[in-house]
């Protein structure tokens, strides 16, 4: 089984009222985004720990790039 990064959801449609679930393996969140949750304060050590295995599976830096 992959990594969650959060719990996944169920998105209803509204209008055909079709239910669809929505998964967010850590896989699938961008770098900047990993690299700014882990750079969050609120962030909780288990998630932290996650998210630095991911970016060092991935040969990314664990701070955001400070561009412009």
């Amino acid at each position: 089984m992959p990594i969650k990064f959060k719990p996944s959801e169920v998105v209803v449609n509204r209008q055909t009222k079709k239910k669809a679930t929505k998964h967010y393996y850590i896989h699938n969140i961008a770098v900047e985004e990993l690299q700014k949750t882990l750079a969050n304060d609120n962030t909780r050590g288990p998630r932290k720990q996650k998210i630095r295995n991911e970016l060092v599976r991935r040969g990314e830096s664990l701070t955001p790039s400070e561009e412009g």
